[in-house]
């Protein structure tokens, strides 16, 4: 009787392990608008994000369907996946003296969690005129920064960009401050990502004084992915399983 358990057993699990794994989302696949939801990230309903940093809330606007991660009480709009290990996101840009946006410091602050912006990837950059733009690190570490061109020209058109100082930057503060009397114009900073230029430390194409947020490229510590959501949803009915044939056969042997 002990011998033939087991292959009883075995007989009644295949079709429970299929069931499951059908029943289990396509990870990888899922789509939220026009954007498909990578590996390890998952939206939040389902199975599929490996751990809930990369859980993704498929969010109703007014352009339609859109994806947000939730990093440290900021949502945070997916764009697109561009490698394995990055996403592209649309970052916020800090503003100074400027008509409903006037943030003359913003922080962003990614410890604890599993991403970070890799300085590979992304460049500084400011538009305005005559500011003085400096992205400081949380401990208060220089990460670079940039005076803006004081001249006659239009303060939409004029800016500066430079590359990032550090490798892999999980928490940052954007600061502004005006460095002449006539420089109390409309100005802005921000991260964002190289792929969003024409050319190479050039600013993001159609980047204008009243833009709100830019793309960035966002990384992450892969030691965080673990196993999808799929793959634990039947990996754990496999595991169940097998501790249900060792106490029948404890039973019954």
């Amino acid at each position: 009787m002990c011998f033939h358990l087991p292959l009883y057993f075995l007989f009644l699990l295949c079709p429970i392990l299929q069931a499951a794994e059908f029943q289990a989302p396509t990870c990888g696949k899922e789509k939220c608008g026009n954007i498909t939801i990578p590996s390890p990230f998952g939206l939040i309903h389902g199975r599929c994000y490996s751990h809930r940093s990369f859980s993704v809330t498929c969010k109703r606007t007014p352009n339609g369907d859109k994806p947000f991660i939730h990093v440290n009480g900021i949502d945070l709009e997916v764009l697109d996946s561009i490698y394995s290990e990055a996403i592209l996101i649309n970052n916020p840009v800090t503003h100074i003296n400027c008509d409903r946006i006037n943030d003359a410091s913003v922080s962003l602050d990614l410890s604890g969690t599993p991403f970070f912006f890799s300085s590979d990837m992304n460049y500084f950059g400011s538009v305005g005129f005559g500011n003085l733009a400096t992205i400081l690190s949380n401990k208060g570490d220089s990460l670079g920064g940039c005076i803006q061109l004081r001249s006659d020209d239009d303060a939409f058109k004029s800016g500066c960009c430079i590359t990032l100082s550090t490798a892999n930057i999980t928490s940052y503060t954007v600061n502004m401050k005006a460095m002449y009397p006539d420089s109390e114009r409309c100005a802005s900073a921000f991260i964002f990502s190289q792929y969003s230029s024409s050319t190479a430390y050039s600013l993001p194409t159609g980047i204008s004084i009243r833009t709100t947020h830019v793309p960035a490229v966002l990384s992450w510590n892969s030691t965080y992915c673990g196993v999808g959501g799929q793959s634990r949803a039947v990996t754990s009915i496999a595991w169940l399983s097998f501790f249900l044939l060792i106490q029948l056969m404890y039973r019954f042997c």
